[in-house]
């Protein structure tokens, strides 16, 4: 464990929220809105400030990019590439509210993302645009039911289904998810497309205590096409911590600054 790591892990706090659902684990069949508001909070708190690892592998090459992401809230987020090909680093994905840009550092310019290209490949990786900025909620943009009980390597588990809204703006047809009882972690995550077909396989590894929470150190997402794998693992991370809003301002980052 990096010294930066260390750090963060102090610096997470060791209360929940107040208004924070209690993990129901204790429970066969919880209340599922507030299990998934518990959850997402879980996973991504108020705000966020991490350094990841993002591991890309296909049958043809393999390749690392080193990236840092900064997040307020569901509405902001940025990433910047600090390592990576020529072309790669520097580069910036900056989300707003309901809109999306990439800067582009070899061109010095910023382009802007149309809606639809949310569910796109993230520099070719397993990950989406949407993935990486968080666009949509389990929380609000499905309709989730717990459907049974189930172990899970070694853990007790809900199986949750979860179904877009008719309203959400996402990319699944359905996502099925796995979630650890005694945390209300993620263990595993299903996508199916519209058809009904499964597009792909998240998995949630390397569990570690973050103040009041767990959080999964590692996530590895398996598509369906054979041979291609894409990991991310959090060298450092800080959750709930003051981030300034001009963080996600356009001119910043039409400037190329973090």
């Amino acid at each position: 464990m990096t010294s930066l790591l260390v750090t963060a892990l102090l610096l997470a706090g060791s209360s929940p929220p107040a208004d924070l659902p209690a993990c129901p684990s204790g429970e066969d069949k919880p209340d599922v809105v507030a299990l998934m508001q518990r959850t997402e909070r879980v996973l991504e708190g108020r705000s966020m400030v991490a350094v990841m690892t993002m591991g890309i592998k296909t049958p043809s090459y393999q390749r690392t990019v080193k990236m840092k992401l900064w997040t307020k809230g569901r509405d902001y987020a940025l990433v910047r590439v600090l390592e990576g090909g020529p072309r790669e680093t520097g580069m910036m994905t900056l989300k707003r509210e309901k809109q999306l840009w990439n800067y582009l550092p070899q061109a010095g310019r910023v382009m802007k993302l149309p809606s639809g290209m949310m569910g796109d490949s993230w520099m070719g990786s397993d990950f989406t645009n949407d993935d990486l900025v968080r666009g949509s909620s389990i929380a609000t943009d499905f309709v989730s039911t717990v459907d049974k009980t189930v172990e899970h390597e070694g853990r007790k588990a809900w199986f949750v289904t979860l179904k877009p809204r008719p309203e959400a703006k996402v990319v699944w047809g359905k996502v099925e998810l796995v979630l650890d009882r005694q945390s209300c972690v993620p263990l595993e995550q299903r996508f199916y497309d519209e058809e009904g077909v499964l597009a792909r396989r998240m998995s949630y590894g390397e569990l570690k205590p973050l103040g009041w929470r767990t959080f999964p150190m590692k996530l590895t997402m398996v598509p369906a096409e054979t041979g291609r794998e894409t990991s991310i693992r959090y060298e450092s991370i800080e959750l709930d911590v003051d981030v300034a809003d001009d963080t996600f301002s356009l001119r910043r980052l039409q400037s190329g600054r973090e």
